[in-house]
């Protein structure tokens, strides 16, 4: 078994799409898509295209056996806290795999590289991240990165 540790570190990202109950969030860096629920954004204004995010973010590891994680902390309507969160794959290629977030909260599709793990992946193998609530930066100029 490989020996490691997953830890939650601050991401960003910018909103690329905003529907009546999920937001589409692109990684900087093109790291990855994150398509989750509105109600773990911390917002005060409308929610729209070129809003940028930040977060915390974890890589993934598979698991055998999963805990009975709890999203609780990505309610706090103030702060981001790192929750360990579960979830299954549901898509993997050969670039990158799509995983769906606990509780229907969304999915994430990130590069085959972000996944720690001893066994083959496939799609339904459980897996565990940090995440939290996520809070708006800033609105994006247009024409600027």
């Amino acid at each position: 078994m490989i020996d490691y540790i997953i830890q939650p570190v601050l991401m960003g990202g910018l909103i690329k799409e905003v529907a009546e109950d999920k937001i589409k969030v692109h990684l900087h860096g093109r790291l990855g898509v994150i398509t989750v629920s509105r109600k773990i954004i911390h917002y005060t204004e409308e929610l729209v295209p070129g809003h940028e995010v930040k977060f915390y973010f974890s890589y993934f590891q598979v698991v055998r056996d999963p805990y009975d994680y709890d999203s609780a902390a990505m309610d706090s309507p103030t702060e981001m806290i790192p929750s360990l969160l579960g979830g299954k794959l549901v898509e993997v290629n050969d670039t990158a795999v799509k995983m769906e977030i606990m509780e229907q909260l969304g999915f994430i599709t990130v590069p085959r590289r972000w996944v720690f793990t001893d066994f083959v992946l496939e799609v339904g193998l459980n897996i565990e991240f940090y995440f939290s609530s996520m809070q708006i930066v800033e609105k994006q100029i247009t024409g600027q990165k």
